[in-house]
Formats: C-alpha cells, sequence, structure tokens
C-alpha cells in the first residue's frame, strides 16, 4: 500500500509520498521493498502521484509525464486531465489482462495531480481511483490516498485553514512518520515538494528532510503517550472495514 499526501497551504501546495512496495505476505508479515517511485514531477509547476496496486501507478504516471514532456507545446490543463483518465485506465485494464488471475477491486489503486494553474491563479489538486479514473477535484484542503487512515485521525487534530507551507511541510513529514510506526505497509524514503505561485515546483533537498525529521521526534513522543490508543483502534477499525469489504 502507500500513503499520498496533498495539502493547500495559504501561499502554497504541499505534496509526499512514502516509498514502500508491498510484494505480498508471509508468516512475518508483508514482504517489502522500499525503493518505490510514487511521486514525480510532471511539468514546472504540476506533480503527480499514485497509491495503491504499485505497477499500475508506476506505469500510470510514467506514461503520463512522457506524453506531457513529449507534446509539442505546454497543455492545458483539461488536456493534462482528459489525457491522465485515458492513461490510467490503459495501464490498469492491459495489467488486468496481463494478470488475470488477480481479482481486482473498485479503489484498488488511484493517482493525485497536484499543482498552480495559471489560468485560474490557484492551487488545484485532482483524485483518480479506479474502475473509472475519473477526474475527481479536491474542494477543501487536504487529499490523502492509500493507507490514510492515521493521517485523517492527525490532520483532524492538527490541520488548520491559515496554515502555510512551512507548517504543512512539517505537517506532511509528521503524518507519514506517524503512519509508518503502526503500518508497516507505508515506509522509507519520503519524497517531499512544494508548489508556490512565484516559483513553481520545487523538491525538499535531502537536508531539509533531516532537520524536519529530527524536528518532529519530540513531537511524535508526545503523540505515543498521549494518542497511541487512539491511533490504534482507526488502525483495527480500519483492517476489520477492509476484511468485511
Amino acid at each position: 500500500m502507500s500513503l499520498t499526501i496533498a495539502l493547500v497551504g495559504t501561499d502554497g501546495l504541499i505534496l509526499a509520498a512514502d516509498s514502500r512496495t508491498t510484494e505480498g505476505y508471509t508468516l512475518a508479515g508483508p514482504k517489502i521493498r522500499d525503493d518505490s517511485v510514487k511521486f514525480i514531477q510532471l511539468n514546472e509547476s504540476w506533480g503527480v502521484l499514485t497509491y495503491g496496486l504499485s505497477d499500475i501507478g508506476q506505469a500510470g504516471i510514467t506514461t503520463l509525464r512522457e506524453k506531457v514532456s513529449k507534446g509539442p507545446g505546454p497543455l492545458s490543463l483539461a488536456s493534462v486531465l482528459e489525457e491522465s483518465t485515458q492513461i490510467f485506465n490503459r495501464v490498469s485494464n492491459d495489467w488486468s489482462k496481463n494478470n488475470p488471475e488477480i481479482m481486482r477491486r473498485d479503489k484498488d489503486v488511484g493517482f493525485m495531480i497536484g499543482g498552480y494553474d495559471k489560468k485560474e491563479k490557484g492551487f488545484r489538486v485532482f483524485n483518480f481511483q479506479s474502475p473509472d479514473f475519473l477526474s475527481n477535484r479536491l474542494n477543501g484542503r487536504c487529499l490523502l490516498g492509500g493507507q490514510w487512515h492515521i493521517a485523517k485521525f492527525l490532520v483532524k487534530k492538527f490541520f488548520t485553514e491559515e496554515a502555510r507551507t512551512d507548517t504543512l511541510k512539517a505537517l506532511a513529514v509528521f503524518l507519514l512518520d506517524a503512519t509508518m510506526t503502526v503500518e508497516k505497509t507505508v515506509g522509507g524514503a519520503i519524497r517531499l515538494a512544494i508548489v508556490t505561485e512565484s516559483k513553481g515546483f520545487e523538491w525538499v533537498q535531502e537536508e531539509e528532510m533531516k532537520r524536519l525529521l529530527e524536528s518532529n521526534q519530540t513531537f511524535r513522543r508526545y503523540l505515543q503517550e498521549h494518542f497511541y490508543a487512539s491511533l490504534m483502534s482507526v488502525v483495527n477499525e480500519a483492517k476489520v472495514i477492509n476484511i468485511m469489504t
């Protein structure tokens, strides 16, 4: 599984994802790899993220980037959204044909596209989920994909409408870091980017990531002391829902 995050602040957009891939299960737990790329830059102002079935997700985001980069000129946002739905449908259908023994479920793979819309002069986030991959525009300020249950619990506690990107960078790292402590299917290196009107899409570099992770340690200990029981109830409730569905 995975956790992907989009947080809209008053001065920019934060996008983030983990890098863990689950490859089956053993008696000891899930077999994992931490080298998956779930988040890439599309152009100077936009990024695309994926969650769920990793093979479909990685094929979808790389194919979309190729389409965007090889065009005769910059694609309009409407064109990118239309191309995204077509590409995500195609790679999903191809994967199903090549893996007929695997039963698919609705919403078993999804994508997020986020960035700055120069025409409308605002930050936009769109969500696409199987089986139709129709674009759904985020109306609020937070979108979570994949293993979102713990992050949603924490967002309700700590996210504010007036938050700026400096605060939201730390919050996004904290949401991923906290989820990793209890969800074995989320982990590995964190990819984090900020999108602003003036500078467009920028990756947060490794040194800043280290500082963000270090600054979260005290908060993380506080969380474990005061909210750990609530966190585990959220995790266990999510597992029951998954079993029932």
